[in-house]
């Protein structure tokens, strides 16, 4: 049940339910999803780990909200343990783990065209979660792991922009075909192509929230 409720409010951090920078109070928390102090805790302290969210002492836990900088920094990183994993990948993928991408990127797509953006994400989370299955080193998975996470609050930022959600199912039908041949170059620039997804449209509403001066 805890996983559960960690994964609802990793949701609502993403799409703006607790935005950037505002603050959880643990009383609405568990009154919302019936935990207990203990348990609230507890999964508050996930979050934390997982780099969603951060205890201020005597004022509480509130979403983390990272700079554009600091959202570009963690972009650039991103970029270099994907396309590494990408480079270490063994071609072509194993034909069991190609027709679990081609499920979960017909879900997505339907998610997307039913407008269900909560079914969007996690339809994304778990199609890259198959994708980078493939890469045989499990530590450099973790990593990838870890990065994209501390990026999921910019990523509802794009998710209303229809032709924004169209191009990441292209991207993603062109890794899907690039696990299916043999040529690590191929796949490497579709993974590099799929990562400049949202650090702009997020410098953006940081920027109309705190004005210029606020970017650095």
């Amino acid at each position: 049940m805890t996983d559960e409720i960690i994964s609802r409010i990793e949701e609502d951090i993403v799409f703006g339910v607790y935005p950037p920078g505002g603050k959880l109070v643990e009383d609405q928390l568990g009154e919302r999803f019936g935990l207990s102090r203990y348990n609230l805790r507890s999964a508050l302290s996930i979050l934390q780990e997982k780099g969603l969210v951060e205890k201020i002492p005597n004022r509480g836990v509130r979403v983390i909200e990272p700079t554009p900088k600091e959202i570009d920094e963690l972009y650039e990183i991103r970029l270099l343990l994907e396309s590494h994993a990408a480079s270490q990948t063994p071609l072509p993928a194993h034909p069991s783990l190609i027709e679990s991408l081609e499920i979960k990127h017909q879900e997505h797509k339907e998610a997307a065209a039913k407008g269900d953006l909560r079914a969007v994400f996690r339809h994304n989370l778990a199609f890259h979660s198959i994708q980078f299955s493939a890469c045989p080193n499990e530590k450099l998975r973790d990593a990838i792991e870890q990065y994209a996470r501390k990026v999921h609050i910019v990523r509802a930022v794009k998710y209303f922009d229809a032709s924004h959600l169209e191009r990441v199912i292209q991207q993603h039908a062109a890794i899907v075909s690039s696990l299916r041949g043999s040529d690590t170059w191929t796949y490497v620039q579709a993974v590099r192509e799929h990562i400049p997804a949202s650090s702009q449209a997020y410098r953006t509403a940081y920027e109309l929230k705190y004005g210029v001066s606020g970017v650095s």
